[in-house]
C-alpha cells in the first residue's frame, strides 16, 4: 500500500513510523522545508512503552514539505492508495486543499484525521464525496522536537465515508484497517461517523480548553472537584446543542471523557501546546463551532463562552 502523510506534527508522525515498515511506500509532508530535511537526515524517532526506536531510514518513507505561499505543480508520486491529511483543523485553507487534490488520482481516497466540524464541507467541495473518508482517533501523542514523537496513550481510530448512501460501502476499505490494525492501532470501522465526530468534538471541547487555562496535564483535571463541576458544565451544554441538531449521542459519553482523561493522563493536550509555543489554537473550530451552532439555535452556553474568551486572551 501506498500512503501520503500531509502533516507532520505528533499523529503524522506516529502514524508514518508505525507504518513505514508496513507499507509500500510512505510520503511525509511537513510544514517547513527545515523539517523535512531534519527528517530525512535522522528519520522519525517514535518513544513508546519500550526503548526509543528509529524508523525514519527505512526506504520505504520519504520526506517532502509544503509551505503555502510557494506555488505547486503536479503529484510528488503518483499512485497513493490512501491520503491521510493530519493537520490542524485551522491549517486547511483553499490552496491546501488544492494542493491535496492535485496529489489524488481516481484511486486514491483522502482520509480527514482533523478535529471539530466544518472542514468536512471545504473537502467535499473540491473532492468527490465517494473519495472522502472521516477518520477519528484518541490516539494520544507528544512531539519532541522536529523528529521525534512520544506516543503517550493508546486509543482507537474510527473511520468512515462522509455519508453512509455515498460511495461503494466500508467494505473496500478493509485492507486499510487490517493495515492499521498491524501496525499496532485498534481500530475500525464505522457507519455511524456524525457520532463518532461530535463525541470526538465534546470530548475535545470539555478537556483541552481547560488544561490550556489551568496550564495542567489531561489526567489533573480529576483531581479537582472544581475542575470536573467545569468540565461536567462543559459537557451538559454542548449534549443541548447535539440535542438540538438532533445528534444521537451515547448516554456513556460523560464515562468516556472521564476514561479519557485517565488513559491520557500523562498527555499535554494540543490546546495546552498551542498556548505554550504562542500558537494559533483551535478553539474557534472546537468550543468556537459549538458557540455557533447555539446562536444559531438561539440557544446559550455561558461556560463554552468563558473558556472560550479565555482562551482567545491567552492566545
Amino acid at each position: 500500500m501506498r500512503i501520503m502523510i500531509v502533516g507532520a506534527g505528533s499523529l503524522g508522525l506516529l502514524y508514518a513510523a508505525k507504518l513505514a515498515a508496513l507499507c509500500e511506500h510512505i510520503t511525509v509532508i511537513a510544514r517547513t522545508r527545515e523539517q523535512a530535511e531534519e527528517l530525512t537526515a535522522r528519520g522519525i524517532a517514535l518513544i513508546g512503552a519500550d526503548d526509543e526506536k528509529q524508523n525514519g531510514y527505512n526506504a520505504s518513507i520519504t520526506f517532502n514539505y509544503y509551505i503555502e505561499e510557494a506555488e505547486f505543480t503536479g503529484s510528488l508520486k503518483p499512485s497513493y492508495d490512501y491520503l491521510f491529511l493530519m493537520v490542524k483543523q485551522p491549517a486547511i485553507t483553499q490552496k491546501l486543499v488544492e494542493y491535496v487534490k492535485a496529489q489524488m488520482n481516481e484511486s486514491t481516497y483522502l482520509v480527514s484525521f482533523q478535529n471539530g466540524v466544518g472542514h468536512e464541507e471545504m473537502l467535499k467541495s473540491a473532492i468527490s464525496p465517494n473519495r472522502l473518508l472521516l477518520a477519528v482517533t484518541t490516539e494520544g501523542a507528544r512531539k519532541e522536537g522536529m523528529t521525534a514523537v512520544a506516543h503517550t496513550g493508546a486509543g482507537t481510530t474510527y473511520l468512515g465515508l462522509l455519508k453512509q448512501e455515498e460511495g461503494i460501502g466500508l467494505f473496500s476499505h478493509i485492507l486499510l484497517v487490517e493495515l492499521l490494525q498491524k501496525a499496532g492501532f485498534q481500530a475500525e470501522m464505522s457507519n455511524n461517523m456524525d457520532v463518532r465526530i461530535w463525541s470526538k468534538l465534546i470530548i475535545n471541547a470539555v478537556i483541552n480548553p481547560l488544561t490550556a487555562i489551568m496550564r495542567v496535564q489531561n489526567g489533573e483535571l480529576l483531581h479537582s472537584t472544581w475542575s470536573l463541576s467545569l468540565m461536567e458544565s462543559l459537557y451538559q451544554e454542548a449534549r443541548i446543542v447535539a440535542e438540538a441538531r438532533a445528534v444521537q449521542l451515547p448516554d456513556t459519553l460523560w464515562n468516556t471523557i472521564l476514561d479519557v482523561c485517565a488513559a491520557t493522563a500523562k498527555n499535554h493536550s494540543s490546546m495546552l501546546q498551542d498556548i505554550l509555543h504562542a500558537r494559533p489554537t483551535e478553539i474557534d473550530r472546537i468550543n468556537g463551532s459549538l458557540l455557533e451552532m447555539a446562536n444559531s439555535l438561539n440557544l446559550k452556553l455561558p461556560t463554552h463562552q468563558t473558556v472560550y474568551q479565555i482562551v482567545k486572551a491567552l492566545g
